[in-house]
């Protein structure tokens, strides 16, 4: 699929598409019906993605998706099939009833008439869409529990369901686990049971509530939405947005109100809940729900195996707390790879950019059989290095003790590294770079203005790749695989600093994961990553080995470029504000 489609389909679904677009939109898919079904996929990236984060925690909606799938299975996906093959058919006369149509009242009607079957069309993809995403959930939250059927479950009319990942490791302080399998900061977890002996971690459940376990504590994590406290301390914080998350214990099940909750268990069962803000429904494990009682602020409940309540003194830290005590610090310790630009003003020969760690040898031009998209290279032989011209308000020396400047034009600096970043087994890597723009052109139509931070592989350049960025309308972008582009409807900030920041979660089997977020000057970065990013891929399976960075700076703007770090947390490449004890 060409980058012009994809621009030509984004611009479509955000409402921007004037007559002239509409046509060559038209032709596209006229001329490859396969672009049908990427458009598809593009429609549920950008306009699903709030809602494949939700838990799907109504048991009825799972059971009906899952009788629907199993049952009319064949039949369902025979549907859109048969909508998928008649449509361009009926694409093509619309694009042959256009060449011999003259009126222009008539052409102008068009677009909206071709509106209609695009969205019979994205109804029935959609539609499938959301009910393999809730049986694939239905089966992973089954996957660890007594007699469930393992990571990966053997399949569904023949097509296998892969893990339904729920949640994410944000930080771990001298964390002692009972597994072997131990997670680490950054990692994503499916439906498991988490034994901590000692330490401190958080987890981010995937519908927004987020888990403080400290000391010896036993979690079973069940859904994007819920998880169940065998043992030991825990604190939720479930903010706007997140309300609804639901934890039971072996003598009682919390669900939160939009609060912060502390809940305690001892090795006999026994269940304390201590409400720190908001309200929080509670009912004894076995109690009808119409029984449930509510809690209020500042008030706290115990419940013991015989499952009779009583008041007890709130008596529980604040989740900041936690986070206060441990004071999370910069890991830069951590950085596979980093180049700081670091570097006297003045022009430097390519053969002597051999600072930083991490790195097989210096920056160079691309070789020949590199210049292919696009075949053209105006790239010196040298760096230009700059100081003092970036505005950081970040705890970092950016642009101070040296920054590369890109000049206007088509440039492109390649740098091997030491530690490649492979595909095709389990792991988590953090990139982050910092960009100062110049001057954004005040027709961006006109300029096709372009900066990408990418991964590449030597043994396979333009196989898949991983590419972080903004094109041509300065939204943060990613690319992945051959010429598969994800973006985000926000613009970045103009003229500016900003600090870019992505994350590969790299998966043995199924989908892997790419983060992507662009923050300004006058945003502050916490102690974690955050829980909205710009770009969040989809259905990407990798398993290149991608050794090499590229650099590339495209248009005529001025660019200045530094602080590039790889790391395998957040806290090794995010430059947070420590706080002060």
């Amino acid at each position: 699929m060409s980058h012009d489609f994809e621009e030509l389909w984004t611009r479509y679904l955000e409402g921007e598409l004037d007559e002239a677009g509409f046509a060559a939109l038209q032709n596209f898919l006229a001329s490859d019906s396969d672009l049908l079904v990427r458009a598809g996929d593009l429609y549920e990236e950008h306009r699903l993605l709030g809602f494949a984060l939700q838990p799907f925690d109504d048991e009825q909606f799972v059971q009906d998706a899952v009788s629907i799938v199993e049952n009319d299975g064949q039949q369902f996906i025979g549907n859109v099939i048969s909508e998928l093959s008649r449509e361009p058919k009926a694409f093509a006369r619309g694009a042959e009833s256009k060449a011999t149509q003259s009126d222009p009242a008539a052409n102008a009607v068009r677009p909206f008439q071709k509106r209609n079957w695009q969205q019979s069309f994205l109804a029935v993809a959609v539609a499938a869409s959301i009910l393999f995403g809730a049986l694939a959930w239905f089966l992973a939250d089954r996957a660890n529990e007594p007699g469930g059927r393992g990571s990966i479950a053997e399949s569904i009319n023949g097509v296998p369901v892969p893990v339904r990942y729920i949640a994410t490791v944000l930080l771990e302080d001298n964390c002692n686990w009972g597994s072997s399998n131990s997670p680490a900061e950054g990692q994503r977890l499916s439906s498991r049971t988490l034994d901590l002996k000692s330490g401190l971690a958080v987890i981010r459940f995937d519908g927004g509530a987020e888990l403080v376990m400290s000391g010896e504590a036993s979690l079973r994590l069940r859904s994007a939405g819920s998880a169940e406290l065998l043992l030991g301390d825990v604190v939720v914080r479930a903010e706007q947005g997140a309300e609804g998350f639901v934890l039971t214990t072996p003598t009682s099940e919390v669900i939160d109100l939009g609060t912060e909750f502390a809940v305690k268990v001892n090795r006999v069962g026994d269940t304390e809940v201590h409400v720190l803000d908001g309200e929080v429904s509670y009912r004894p494990i076995d109690a009808a729900n119409e029984l449930a009682k509510i809690l209020q602020a500042g008030e706290g409940i115990a419940i013991d195996r015989s499952g009779l309540p009583r008041a007890v003194p709130m008596d529980s830290p604040r989740f900041q707390e936690f986070i206060r005590r441990v004071n999370p610090r910069s890991r830069s310790d951590l950085l596979t790879a980093y180049e700081g630009f670091n570097y006297s003003p003045g022009i430097l020969p390519l053969e002597q950019s051999t600072v930083g760690i991490g790195w097989k040898g210096p920056w160079r031009k691309r070789m020949p059989s590199e210049r292919i998209q696009p075949d053209t290279d105006s790239s010196p032989d040298h760096f230009e290095i700059v100081h003092g011209q970036m505005n950081v308000s970040w705890p970092v020396p950016g642009g101070r003790l040296g920054a590369l400047k890109l000049s206007g034009g088509g440039v492109y600096y390649v740098r091997p590294l030491k530690k490649a970043i492979e595909l095709d087994r389990e792991g988590v890597t953090f990139l982050s770079l910092m960009l100062r723009e110049t001057k954004r052109p005040s027709n961006q139509r006109e300029h096709k203005e372009r900066l990408r931070l990418t991964l590449r592989s030597s043994d396979d350049y333009y196989g898949e790749v991983i590419s972080f960025g903004h094109g041509p309308r300065y939204r943060p972008t990613v690319q992945t695989g051959a010429g598969v582009w994800q973006s985000s409807p926000q613009t970045l900030p103009a003229e500016q600093t900003t600090l870019w920041i992505g994350k590969i979660v790299s998966h043995k089997e199924g989908d892997d994961e790419v983060y992507f977020r662009v923050y300004g000057e006058e945003d502050v970065l916490e102690y974690a990553e955050p829980s909205t990013w710009h770009v969040v891929t989809r259905e990407v399976d990798l398993k290149a080995y991608l050794d090499l960075v590229l650099l590339s700076s495209e248009g005529t703007t001025d660019r200045i470029v530094d602080e590039l770090r790889i790391g395998p947390t957040w806290r090794s490449v995010a430059p947070i504000l420590e706080k002060q004890q």
